[in-house]
């Protein structure tokens, strides 16, 4: 009996079926550990590629970025006259987009190889995406009289995108450190 479910088998309930577990990984082909159990025999045990929540962290980032640039696309076509300059187009975010969502796929298999490929994925991804973005701000021209205006959409993408860019490049030592 875990700890977890002494409480309700004392109140004579039944299993707690909001109790939740940590989400596995999923594991194309485990690495192997070696550990020294005693000094008679060494004990081997499966390791992940990605460390479970480092992956899962990453990858979630890159996702929800690549919804933002989408919707944050989207929204400004809404907003903003046809030739408007550094008006965003569909066609300019697709690659960075894809490029983030492939990474997304390529850390979640918990390849020894695809994990690390997905996290230099999201890092090229995000080069780009903040490429976009400062081609944008710069082609906005800035009035002064409007505050924060219409570079604010570019220049906080900027941002998001050295972010995401970080969390990508911050994971890839813990992969090849085994940390």
């Amino acid at each position: 009996m875990s700890l977890s479910q002494a409480p309700a088998r004392c109140l004579g309930q039944r299993r707690l079926s909001s109790v939740r577990r940590a989400p596995k990984a999923l594991r194309a082909r485990p690495a192997l550990v070696t550990r020294r159990g005693d000094r008679t025999h060494d004990l081997t045990t499966p390791r992940a590629a990605v460390e479970i929540s480092v992956a899962y962290a990453v990858a979630q980032q890159d996702l929800f970025f690549a919804a933002t640039v989408a919707g944050e696309c989207l929204y400004q076509q809404s907003n903003l006259p046809s030739d408007f300059k550094g008006r965003p187009e569909f066609p300019k975010i697709v690659l960075p987009c894809a490029l983030l969502v492939g990474s997304f796929v390529a850390i979640q298999t918990d390849n020894s190889v695809l994990s690390p490929g997905g996290l230099v994925l999201g890092c090229a991804a995000s080069i780009l995406s903040g490429k976009m973005f400062l081609e944008r701000f710069d082609a906005i021209k800035d009035d002064g009289m409007d505050w924060p205006g219409p570079r604010i959409f570019p220049g906080t993408g900027i941002l998001f995108s050295l972010f995401v860019f970080l969390a990508n490049a911050e994971a890839l030592p813990r992969i090849f450190d085994g940390r």
